[in-house]
């Protein structure tokens, strides 16, 4: 799916120019002698708007392989590649949750797209050596409604800047995941920011009604 955003985005970018500029070149007046340098400007966002939109679309009609898939007593992961993990109740499952703000640290991929006031909120299902991820991204006003202290299980802020390296030079050579310090792995933070790790690699991204579907699943499940 990668490379077909990436082709749209340069289509809709050709596109963008050629249409904006005929538009422009269209009107009267002074707009129709920077019509060139006026399409240059607009182009960019006309085509992150399209981007977005075609990739809304995507996700829901081009299969990934990855499937998430809840059990009358557990949920079941599957990769692209066709492994899968699942857990049950019996398995003794416990359950952990961290949740952490995109403002302040130098994003990448999906994150950088995302607006900076929205949350991550994940939970990590563990028995024994396996483990299952499951996170998703949502704005201020559905966040608050997980942090509630009634809501088991209850998520623990962690926070990136403290662990991204937000420096000139790093932000020059571009985003990428850090090492995690090891004053922050032996911190009351270490066991979440471990699991944060595994996000990076394992994690399964839900949207936000899926993700509540899932909550609710475990909460009846492990009779939190």
């Amino acid at each position: 799916m990668r490379t077909a955003v990436f082709i749209l985005l340069f289509i809709s970018l050709f596109l963008a120019f050629f249409g904006l500029r005929a538009v422009l070149n269209s009107v009267d007046g002074w707009i129709s002698e920077y019509a060139v340098a006026l399409s240059c400007f607009g182009s960019f966002p006309v085509s992150v708007g399209v981007i977005w939109v075609a990739e809304q679309y995507l996700k829901q009609r081009w299969p990934s392989g990855r499937t998430v898939t809840l059990l009358a007593d557990g949920v079941r992961v599957q990769t692209e590649t066709g492994s899968s993990v699942t857990l049950t109740a019996a398995q003794n499952m416990v359950p952990m949750a961290w949740y952490f703000d995109l403002r302040g640290w130098q994003r990448g991929g999906r994150e950088r797209r995302l607006p900076q006031n929205w949350f991550c909120l994940a939970v990590e299902l563990k028995a024994g050596k396996e483990h299952i991820i499951i996170f998703t991204y949502l704005p201020p006003d559905q966040t608050e409604r997980w942090l509630a202290p009634e809501i088991a299980p209850s998520f623990h802020q962690i926070h990136p800047q403290n662990v991204y390296d937000n420096s000139l030079r790093k932000r020059i050579a571009g985003p990428s995941r850090p090492e995690i310090p090891s004053e922050v792995i032996t911190s009351k933070d270490g066991p979440y920011w471990l699991a944060e790790r595994r996000r990076w690699i394992e994690g399964f991204e839900l949207p936000a009604p899926e993700f509540e579907t899932f909550m609710n699943h475990i909460q009846t499940t492990l009779k939190l």
